[in-house]
């Protein structure tokens, strides 16, 4: 895999796919432990568990404590995946929606946060939640956002409240002297609950669109997880895809 122009958990994650949709690892079969995959692809453990958190995110294995990784499917359950363009295209959101900030709070994330998130369970974090609003229409909630991180990055917290239009996974990547690599996103529709719905002005039990954001850094490693909630007319998804262009025989 040392060819492939990518991270190495995302490289890691496609030989698994592959390795799942040839047979190899047959649906109903357990995938290799953490600790075979780290010693078969000379990777670390933060590597294996973004890799994995890949394939789960597209339906194709299950993991279950004291069980392990189950292949579910052979194939991913979405036809495409989406992958962002850049970070850079995030940062300029950020800009545009400033953050007003609701509460902070410090928590232990649980089995359920842990696997919903992709946070170690067990470890201290904490959470911003914030209205997000049009920098040009600052009356009118655009959505909701919480923010994760680890307790290690707490610093942050004080230059978040005072910079709201500055991206949170960013300015650990300042503050830390880390690098924000790779962003895996998952898009799902929700019905917001009445207290949500009051915050955003949308109508309870109407529909939005759940957005979970993994910052990662080259080795797969967590930096920080947002969670944004829009009502279903405050937000539109845009995607192009291009079909890869193939060799011919006039450009040998």
């Amino acid at each position: 895999m040392e060819g492939i122009n990518q991270t190495r958990y995302a490289a890691v994650a496609d030989d698994l796919m592959e390795g799942i949709s040839s047979g190899r690892y047959p649906v109903g079969s357990l995938l290799p432990t953490e600790f075979e995959l780290c010693e078969l692809y000379a990777v670390s453990r933060h590597t294996v568990r973004a890799a994995i958190t890949q394939l789960q995110n597209q339906g194709m294995v299950s993991r279950r404590k004291r069980v392990g990784t189950r292949v579910e499917a052979d194939t991913p359950s979405g036809g495409y995946s989406q992958s962002l363009a850049s970070v850079a295209d995030l940062v300029h959101v950020a800009e545009t929606h400033i953050r007003d900030v609701q509460e902070v709070r410090h928590f232990v994330a649980d089995i359920a946060q842990a696997r919903r998130l992709g946070l170690e369970p067990g470890s201290h974090c904490f959470c911003m939640s914030s209205i997000k609003v049009d920098v040009n229409q600052r009356h009118s909630p655009l959505c909701w956002t919480d923010v994760y991180a680890d307790e290690i990055y707490a610093a942050v917290i004080p230059t978040a409240e005072q910079c709201p239009g500055e991206l949170i996974a960013a300015l650990i990547e300042r503050e830390f002297g880390q690098r924000i690599d790779t962003v895996d996103q998952q898009v799902r529709p929700v019905q917001l609950n009445a207290e949500l719905a009051t915050r955003l002005n949308a109508a309870a039990g109407s529909l939005g669109l759940n957005i979970i954001r993994q910052y990662r850094d080259d080795q797969g490693a967590l930096i920080a997880v947002s969670e944004t909630v829009y009502p279903d007319d405050r937000f539109t998804l845009v995607m192009q895809m291009k079909r890869e262009r193939r060799a011919s025989i006039h450009d040998v």
